[in-house]
């Protein structure tokens, strides 16, 4: 297990959702700290709280806005929302986080860990290409 793979699991274990977590780790890379944010997005939850978006998507979409508001505009939010699609549709037949789930919650101890490990290392890639170190 690598070191965001165990930050995943702590923050997971202290009770943050995927959203937040993802958030949080940006946060943390960056010595920051926003605890109003990593509130505020909780919001994401459990897909918008409905099984809709997934929210390491939409966590995910936060922290490139929360690192370079530009980019993630002009090309960081496109190009990492066409990976995820093209990258977990493959996986599991689609990105919303009710298929996901595939209705069964013991999915989310299995899954979203890999998923966010995944998307955020495409953040860093993201973000690196971008001219910005996390």
């Amino acid at each position: 297990m690598n070191d965001i793979s165990k930050d995943i699991m702590q923050l997971g274990s202290q009770g943050y959702c995927c959203s937040q977590i993802m958030v949080e780790l940006a946060l943390e890379a960056t010595e920051d700290e926003n605890p109003q944010l990593v509130d505020a997005v909780r919001g994401l939850c459990k897909g918008l709280y409905t099984g809709m978006l997934c929210g390491t998507l939409t966590g995910a979409a936060c922290l490139l806005s929360m690192l370079d508001v530009k980019a993630a505009e002009e090309h960081l939010i496109p190009r990492l929302t066409e990976w995820f699609e093209m990258t977990f549709t493959e996986c599991y037949g689609g990105t919303s986080c009710k298929i996901i789930m595939n209705d069964n919650p013991m999915n989310k101890f299995e899954r979203c860990p890999k998923i966010m490990a995944q998307t955020y290392e495409k953040c860093r890639e993201l973000l690196s290409e971008a001219g910005h170190q996390i």
